[in-house]
């Protein structure tokens, strides 16, 4: 068992997720270094009902003991229950699906019963289509960029930043609108205050949020949701350190003040933490950040699952990792620095007294 599901498997009993006992990721896909998240946990326990151990064996006997001493609550469904199938293969004129057979858990349960479904939805998803940008109409004989073009951020085209995309990506976790939202803060900076952008906005940067995709993939633009936030705060200058945070604690507000403080290390990359600092400052932005309903987020967690889990234990083996990474980096590039200084020195020394180098 992989280090990254015993969690879930000391929490829950099984490894496919938070009392996900079903439609789990195949395990000719699944892997460590990829984490595929449960969107929809409010449904786990009606698609887990029919799956948990129940027959008297070795199985129920470890859930049994385990769920003594530790257990993640288990809603009461009342009996009710969502089934799993696999994709349909065909409908036959009665209206019966015919599943295709894929030898999961899933299709032994829908094997041999006869479904007839009262609505079909299918869920093909789109493609990204803008033929009206493909013309040669702009002047120049170039076309313009399409997303697939945007290789800057994912929002706009390197030497072409007049066509913006603003919401064409993937999170894995999270929603796009707050993203867009940022999306739409650094292409306006680029194009009205240049200036506002302290650093290159390098393509080297995309391995921190953008997600690896296998060759041929449809979806080749995804990306976590958390990093790529906090990536284009640092583009725009907004994201606030921990002496931003020290900075703004009032003594006659040491309640907001402390909130806001943990907040900035417990809570998650939502836009108003962005509008602290930078070219899109707020003044509201720390009521909105200190208030109940923020705040909620933090304290309805589950403090041995929820902070200590999922936030202490990475922070104490991440951070330290971190630390150490960035101070290499730091002396490696100070040593490079005076060593280049030292070396213009010497050069500049050498040419000054006459003594030329001579060209092989």
């Amino acid at each position: 068992m992989p280090v990254s599901q015993f969690p879930l498997f000391v929490a829950s009993g099984t490894t496919l997720g938070m009392d996900q006992w079903i439609g789990g990721i195949s395990r000719e896909r699944d892997h460590p270094s990829k984490i595929f998240f449960n969107k929809s946990m409010k449904i786990c326990p009606y698609i887990s009902e029919p799956y948990r151990p129940k027959v008297p064996g070795p199985s129920l006997w470890l859930y049994s003991l385990r769920s003594f001493f530790v257990q993640t609550p288990i809603p009461d469904t009342q009996g009710r229950r969502v089934d799993l199938a696999p994709l349909p293969q065909r409908f036959d004129k009665r209206g019966v699906v015919h599943f295709v057979d894929t030898g999961r858990p899933e299709c032994d349960r829908m094997r041999g019963q006869q479904i007839r479904p009262d609505l079909v939805v299918l869920c093909t998803g789109y493609k990204q289509s803008f033929p009206f940008l493909n013309m040669y109409n702009n002047g120049c004989d170039i076309p313009y960029p399409t997303p697939d073009c945007a290789d800057v951020r994912q929002v706009w085209k390197r030497d072409d930043p007049t066509v913006g995309f603003i919401g064409f990506i993937r999170p894995s976790l999270g929603a796009i609108p707050p993203l867009a939202e940022l999306q739409a803060q650094l292409w306006i900076a680029k194009l009205l205050s240049p200036q506002s952008i302290p650093r290159p906005l390098l393509p080297e940067d995309e391995k921190h949020y953008k997600l690896r995709v296998l060759s041929g993939a449809r979806i080749n633009y995804g990306l976590d949701h958390e990093s790529y936030a906090y990536q284009l705060a640092l583009d725009l200058d907004s994201a606030p350190g921990l002496l931003d945070i020290l900075q703004l604690f009032r003594w006659r507000q040491a309640v907001q003040s402390l909130k806001l403080l943990i907040i900035w290390i417990f809570g998650a990359h939502i836009n108003t933490k962005f509008r602290i600092i930078g070219p899109w400052k707020w003044d509201g932005a720390i009521e909105v950040l200190t208030s109940d309903e923020i705040w909620q987020t933090i304290t309805r967690r589950p403090i041995i699952f929820g902070h200590l889990v999922v936030s202490i234990v990475p922070m104490a083996i991440f951070g330290p990792i971190n630390l150490f990474v960035w101070l290499n980096a730091r002396i490696e590039a100070f040593i490079s620095s005076t060593c280049y200084e030292y070396l213009q020195t010497v050069r500049s020394q050498k040419y000054s007294s006459g003594d030329v180098c001579k060209e092989s």
